[in-house]
C-alpha cells in the first residue's frame, strides 16, 4: 500500500497537470511522482557517502536535479541558478524539521562506528526530506499555475515556495509519515 506522502505527491501532480492543461497525458502525474521517488532513493544513497558534508551536498544535488527533471516532464524552462537557489532554500527550511541529517553527517568524523551510525541515522531523514522537497516544489508550481494558468512565470517561484513553506504542520506531518514509511 502506498504511503500518505506518495498519495499527496500524486494528488498534487494530478492537480498541477490539469492546471497546466496537460490532462490528456494520463501517465504524466505518475511519471512526476516516479521522478520524486527516484531522487529520494538517490538521496538515500548519499547518506552512505562516508565524507561529512559531501553526503549533504550530494543530497542537495539530488533535490536540485529532481526539480530539473520535473520541469522537463511538464515542459518548463528555468535557469539552473534559480533552481539551485530554490533547492537550497527548501532544503534549509526543511532541515529545521530534520536536524538529524547534520548530526548524522558530523558523526562520520568518527571512523568506523561513527560512519555507519551516521549513515543509518541520516538515511530516513534525507529520504523524507527529498520527498518533502518534491512535494513543496509541486505545491509551489501548483500555486503558480492557479494564479497564472498554463503560462507559468518562473519569476514567482520563490514567493510560491515561501507560501508552501508556511504550511509548517502539513510539511512536518509529510516528513514524519515519510520517515515512518521509509522504515517499512
Amino acid at each position: 500500500m502506498e504511503g500518505n506522502e506518495i498519495s499527496s505527491l500524486l494528488k498534487t501532480s494530478i492537480k498541477l497537470v490539469k492546471l497546466l492543461d496537460k490532462g490528456a497525458d494520463t501517465m504524466l502525474p505518475q511519471q512526476i511522482v516516479d521522478v520524486v521517488k527516484l531522487h529520494s532513493k538517490l538521496a538515500l544513497g548519499s547518506a552512505w557517502i562516508p565524507v561529512p558534508g559531501a553526503d549533504v551536498a550530494a543530497g542537495a544535488a539530488s533535490i536540485w536535479s529532481m526539480y530539473v527533471r520535473i520541469n522537463n516532464k511538464i515542459g518548463l524552462s528555468a535557469k539552473d541558478n534559480a533552481l539551485k537557489t530554490i533547492a537550497s532554500g527548501v532544503a534549509t527550511n526543511l532541515a529545521s524539521y530534520a536536524a538529524t541529517a547534520g548530526v548524522a553527517s558530523a558523526l562520520k568524523f568518527i571512523p568506523g562506528i561513527g560512519t555507519i551510525t551516521g549513515a543509518v541515522l541520516m538515511s530516513a531523514t534525507i529520504y523524507a526530506m527529498t520527498l518533502a522537497s518534491g512535494y513543496v516544489y509541486l505545491k509551489a508550481l501548483t500555486y503558480m499555475a492557479e494564479k497564472n494558468g498554463k503560462n507559468l512565470d518562473m519569476s514567482g517561484l520563490s514567493d510560491a515556495v515561501k507560501r508552501v513553506l508556511k504550511e509548517k504542520s502539513v510539511i512536518k506531518e509529510f516528513i514524519d509519515t515519510a520517515k515512518k514509511n521509509y522504515k517499512k
